[in-house]
């Protein structure tokens, strides 16, 4: 049993959850529509036939066997990690406490039967112990130092992708995902004073800059194109997202976020 199951049945899960403040409307909105833009259709990411996505917006029936999903769904809980240590940083300990959280009720769970299959350990129980210690007052630097060890756990659930080792499309479709997914919450932010939504742009922003930096050679020795796409975006998007700490005014235009992450996305060479 994971441990958000052994907390919830003892009363305590809830009671965390509550206590961190259910996750925004506007964001669970604006994660939602991703499931469908994930790749044009089977074998790229896409909602297959009968699948079913969870919260973040992953088709988690597709993601035991298609790696574009099973690596857009890690690198959703990626952005959350990424944004809460940011957050916490920032000086933003509840928001922070909060997306440590997240990933568990909206993709680890569902997740949990493709993580057995794939023979991936349950971590879950590190998402809910950085937020525990966020809300208990641990430092930013112990926060990050948690960030980190999440982080590296993630790292080899990646290594356990659906058919080994991922291809440069493959990995220029998840990038793009990420991108795709900054650039709707960017809108979604530009209508709503909550920091929620912006706070998850900024963690999908920085998600695909780590990744781009991470796989630059490949990138531009096989996908050429989609990387110089991919560029475009993640410029665009850091005058979008300066830093995790939600600016007084969202000044950027979000058409041209989201025109960027579409030719990202096209540009991926399959």
């Amino acid at each position: 049993m994971s441990t958000l199951k052994r907390w919830t049945a003892l009363g305590l899960g809830a009671a965390l959850i509550s206590g961190c403040g259910q996750p925004a409307d506007a964001d669970k909105s604006a994660d939602q529509p991703q499931a469908r833009q994930m790749g044009a259709g089977p074998g790229e990411g896409g909602e297959g036939e009968g699948g079913e996505s969870g919260e973040g917006g992953v088709d988690v029936a597709a993601a035991a066997t298609d790696p574009t999903v099973y690596l857009s769904a890690l690198a959703v809980v990626e952005a959350h990690i990424r944004a809460a240590a940011a957050a916490a940083e920032a000086g933003e300990r509840q928001a922070a406490g909060e997306m440590f959280a997240h990933p568990v009720s909206e993709i680890l769970i569902d997740m949990a039967p493709t993580f057995q299959t794939l023979g991936v350990a349950p971590f879950d129980a590190q998402l809910m112990a950085a937020s525990t210690a966020t809300f208990e007052g641990a430092d930013p630097a112990a926060l990050k130092i948690r960030a980190d060890g999440i982080l590296t756990t993630l790292d080899q659930a990646a290594a356990k992708a659906p058919g080994g080792a991922a291809s440069s499309a493959v990995l220029a479709g998840v990038i793009a995902d990420q991108i795709d997914r900054a650039a709707m919450q960017y809108g979604t932010a530009k209508g709503s004073d909550a920091y929620e939504p912006y706070l998850d742009g900024y963690g999908f922003y920085v998600t695909a800059r780590a990744m781009r930096d991470e796989h630059a050679v490949l990138l531009g020795r096989e996908q050429p194109q989609a990387l110089a796409a991919i560029d475009q975006a993640l410029q665009l998007l850091a005058a979008a997202f300066p830093t995790a700490k939600r600016p007084q005014t969202l000044s950027a235009d979000a058409g041209p976020l989201v025109a960027a992450s579409s030719r990202a996305k096209l540009a991926v060479t399959r």
